[in-house]
């Protein structure tokens, strides 16, 4: 069995860590940067994180501060006779935080998780466990199952053990740490780990600034080391922020400090090689709402594809009763003044099915000389925000003009699992045939993933772009995120969403996407470049990458957002949508 058919964490999440594929030779390569430094009396053992704030731990004492602020909130110091004497680490899960104590080095060596109320700090529970031998350093949370370190130090380092347990605290799984990574905690041993938004779970020694990011195999017997990443830590106890996708928290104990990171690669912030200008319509929006129909109220989501002489542009409409289904508006390329309009293409699905209220998002390919299959979003009529849209269906066709829907279960759907790019819904994106090295095509899926909602607006918008790969189109394979929110530029320091992807003669993937900030609180519409499709670089400064920003006091004063980009001669065409998510319609431009 090879190492794809081992990786537990790949079989149950995803089946490669796009942040960790090998680079090429002279390509980008992942990398962890640094977003924030705070200063915490408790930063002297690790740090653990939820959605508002996070919580730095010493031996004795907790404290938690606002995220956001460094406020403190809340702290707590062991009394006098307490027996809590080494807090190795922490966990925020489910309102709870969990903190891995030993008494090393004394003996007998005593291991307990003590418990606390998140919010408060208020201990809540110490549970005992009848290991003796190697000290709990840290604990985590993932897959419906606890993962516990024990360590070992020194001489013995290579005894330190990953042990997974059920929910009643049965070991249902062992594992031991490989040799080069042991011999970088030397002479110390493993101090934190936490598993990685791509399925990976990254682990600290005692004091290098390194993340040793393993595979863990399905079955018990040694952890697969993938990488070595460099980040401004040292060593001690980390927590990727599940609230956040991509985030990653750790400490610099001589200082007191907590370090805010992110996920990165090293050629995020260097110059795009084929940055565009666009020059709007003047007669913008060519396709708006007309008052009757399917399309009455709103038009949408706009996916263009070429029919000989004339654009056909598949979009979402919305009638008057706020039924979305699916459209076509036809014109002559050279007239984009007139449409023929087509729609509903189909109707929803069953009560019950993903698609049971809406179908939105369309994206029409065709497969073969007879063959086209057309995704789109469903919404279920149940849920908050994207957490509604639960997966990607297809629809069929022989011409491109007639579909016929399938009823099959979504072709993409949510992974369900908290910390996750895609873990509570899903919507599309685009889609191309990528060469492989045998001859062959490979269809790459760019979608936007959710990975979790929350009544602040950065909760409630954020989304990830991920990547799923497939051989027949219907079939797909999920790649993780490919592309996370950029917390230092104001208008995409929210979400990324809706790709849009192109690949250009001598191989350039070039991606146009929907970015939420906090500078306009809505859409606005950015750019990335990347050689390999998997790491994306978005320009050296700030406003680099932007291309489409709302403007005027009309159609698109308030948002400009789901673009789709068609080459057009020498140029680029590019159709998108305006304010109130299409209540003003569709527009175009063309680059410069």
């Amino acid at each position: 069995m090879n190492r794809m058919q081992l990786s537990f964490s790949n079989r149950i999440v995803v089946a490669v860590a796009l942040f960790l594929v090998a680079p090429a030779c002279g390509a980008a390569e992942p990398s962890i940067r640094e977003l924030n430094r705070f200063a915490a009396a408790e930063a002297q053992q690790a740090v653990a994180v939820d959605a508002t704030s996070y919580c730095a731990i010493s031996s004795q004492s907790i404290g938690r501060y606002e995220k956001q602020t460094n406020k403190p909130i809340a702290n707590w110091t062991a009394p006098a006779d307490s027996t809590i004497q080494h807090l190795n680490s922490g966990l925020v899960y489910d309102g709870r935080l969990y903190c891995a104590h030993s008494n090393w080095p004394a003996s007998p060596l005593k291991n307990t998780l003590e418990i606390f109320d998140a919010a408060t700090l208020k201990p809540l529970e110490s549970k005992a466990f009848p290991e003796s031998e190697g000290a709990i350093n840290w604990i985590d949370r993932q897959h419906d199952a606890w993962w516990i370190v024990f360590a070992f130090y020194g001489e013995e380092a290579s005894r330190t053990q990953l042990v997974r347990y059920d929910d009643n605290w049965k070991p249902t799984g062992h594992w031991s740490f490989p040799e080069p990574v042991v011999q970088r905690f030397l002479p110390n041993s493993n101090s934190g780990g936490s598993f990685g938004p791509n399925g990976n779970l990254y682990v600290t020694g005692h004091d290098r600034g390194e993340l040793y990011v393993l595979d863990v195999p399905e079955a018990d017997g040694e952890l697969i080391h993938v990488n070595t990443l460099a980040a401004p830590i040292a060593g001690q106890g980390i927590a990727w922020d599940r609230s956040d996708v991509g985030s990653l928290y750790g400490i610099v104990r001589g200082n007191k400090e907590v370090v805010a990171m992110q996920m990165s690669n090293t050629e995020e912030f260097t110059k795009l090689k084929r940055p565009v200008e666009w020059v709007r319509n003047k007669n913008n929006p060519v396709i708006p709402p007309r008052g009757e129909g399917f399309d009455a109220t709103r038009c949408m989501n706009p996916w263009v594809v070429r029919s000989g002489d004339n654009y056909r542009v598949f979009y979402a409409g919305r009638d008057k009763a706020g039924t979305h289904t699916l459209g076509m508006a036809t014109s002559a390329i050279g007239d984009l003044a007139d449409w023929e309009r087509t729609g509903p293409l189909f109707g929803s699905g069953a009560p019950g099915s993903f698609d049971a209220k809406w179908c939105v998002l369309p994206h029409a390919v065709k497969f073969g000389e007879a063959q086209w299959h057309l995704y789109y979003t469903g919404n279920a009529g149940r849920g908050v925000g994207l957490s509604s849209f639960p997966g990607l269906g297809v629809a069929t066709s022989s011409d491109g003009i007639n579909w016929t829907r399938s009823d099959r279960p979504p072709v993409l759907a949510p992974s369900g699992e908290y910390g996750t790019p895609d873990a509570i819904g899903i919507a599309g994106g685009s889609l191309i045939a990528v060469d492989q090295p045998d001859g062959s095509k490979q269809w790459w899926f760019y979608y936007t993933g959710c990975p979790t909602t929350g009544k602040a607006h950065a909760l409630n918008q954020q989304k990830t772009i991920c990547l799923a790969v497939s051989d027949d189109g219907i079939h797909w394979e999920k790649r993780g995120a490919v592309m996370l929110r950029n917390p230092e530029r104001d208008y995409e320091n929210i979400a990324v969403a809706g790709p849009v992807v192109l690949r250009d003669d001598d191989g350039l993937y070039r991606m146009w996407y929907s970015a939420i900030g906090t500078r306009w609180g809505f859409y606005s519409i950015a750019y990335a470049e990347s050689d390999d499709g998997i790491y994306w670089r978005r320009g050296v400064k700030s406003d680099d990458n932007l291309q489409l920003t709302p403007n005027g006091s009309g159609w698109e004063k308030q948002m400009v957002e789901y673009p789709t980009v068609i080459r057009e001669g020498d140029h680029l065409r590019m159709f998108y949508c305006g304010n109130g998510y299409g209540t003003t319609g569709i527009g175009t431009a063309v680059s410069k």
